[in-house]
């Protein structure tokens, strides 16, 4: 049987909203960023979101690492951009890896832990422990070339943070 839109509101009034209807939420208005970073060498690609980037194409994932060989790392950088007075900046910048056995079609991305990551950034937090010194530097080459307006007005700790120099 069908059930009535008065039903369905009553529902949904109990659920979590999917975008914050309050202009002073601190999360409202900021874009994530995806981007690939293996041997000091980083790149953009925004389908890594969800989990739908090249590298990742033909491969089935488990939370779980199990018997997994991985003959590939590569750090996964979520960038959080943000709109602010005089434009956008950079809010903050999470990472994690993903495990990749190419030959086997196999590889390990905790799901979880990606969203926690997305989150993080969006909050203006910078955490990128997870990544060697060589890609933490491509990243923000990357960031610092992608739009130089937009670096130049992240605040400095942050910038430093990302480049890895202080924080």
């Amino acid at each position: 049987m069908p059930r009535l839109n008065r039903e369905l509101k009553a529902e949904l009034k109990s659920t979590l909203p999917l975008a914050f209807a309050r202009p002073e939420d601190p999360l409202l208005g900021a874009t994530l960023l995806g981007v690939l970073v293996r041997n000091g060498e980083a790149k953009v690609d925004d389908a890594v979101l969800h989990g739908r980037s090249d590298v990742e194409r033909g491969i089935r994932f488990s939370a779980e690492r199990g018997e997994l060989v991985p003959t590939e790392t590569w750090g996964v950088v979520f960038i959080a951009m943000k709109n602010g007075p005089s434009g956008l900046f950079y809010q903050g910048a999470t990472a994690m890896q993903i495990l990749i056995d190419r030959p086997a079609r196999r590889g390990h991305r905790d799901i979880a832990l990606s969203v926690n990551r997305m989150s993080e950034a969006v909050a203006g937090q910078v955490v990128l422990d997870d990544l060697p010194p060589e890609d933490r530097t491509a990243v923000a080459g990357l960031l610092e070339e992608r739009g130089r307006d937009v670096w130049e007005r992240t605040p400095e700790e942050r910038r430093r943070a990302i480049q890895g120099t202080g924080s």
